[in-house]
């Protein structure tokens, strides 16, 4: 039997396909989180999405090779992709990489998906020489708190709705 801790997750370069599944994930995401904090209404959400950020998400994807960011898409043993996660350099510390997002698809939450993705991810980062992983996390997304809690990521800072979080990996 699958639990949820017993998922694997393989992190392959993001190809065209999964690169607009990702930004249709995302934009499904944000226009849940602006139906929920902003008071945008339903009906309205998804194409207001699409008009506010599709054009920064589209700039942002398209510069992200030049910067050195790393985007992934993580795939399941069974060969489905169930999630991507974005990587940045750190602009001032060396050896550091910046988790910028980690999105499980909405089909595969509650799996233990995110904890296969940022464990992979750890792994595939200290085997590249990577000492330490860094990432904000919204407090209000209370499934992201609890997976970096539960993960050994310690609080660097943060301002009441951001918390910004660290981890240092073991060299591998």
């Amino acid at each position: 039997m699958n639990r949820a801790w017993d998922r694997r997750v393989d992190l392959v370069a993001l190809g065209e396909p999964d690169r607009r599944a990702f930004v249709r994930e995302e934009l499904a995401n944000y226009a849940a989180e602006r139906v929920r904090d902003a008071g945008w209404p339903d009906s309205e959400a998804l194409d207001r999405a699409r008009a506010e950020l599709l054009p920064v998400l589209e700039r942002e994807l398209a510069e992200a090779g030049e910067r050195g960011h790393d985007l992934w898409s993580a795939v399941s043993a069974g060969g489905v992709t169930v999630g991507w996660l974005w990587v940045t350099p750190s602009d001032d510390r060396p050896r550091t990489a910046f988790l910028y997002q980690i999105t499980v698809a909405e089909s595969h939450r509650g799996m233990g998906y995110g904890r296969a993705m940022l464990a992979a991810l750890e792994e595939r980062l200290a085997r590249d020489g990577v000492e330490e992983l860094r990432l904000n996390v919204n407090l209000a997304n209370l499934p992201a708190c609890r997976l970096y809690a539960a993960a050994g990521y310690e609080q660097v800072d943060g301002d009441g709705r951001v918390c910004r979080l660290r981890k240092r990996l073991a060299p591998r």
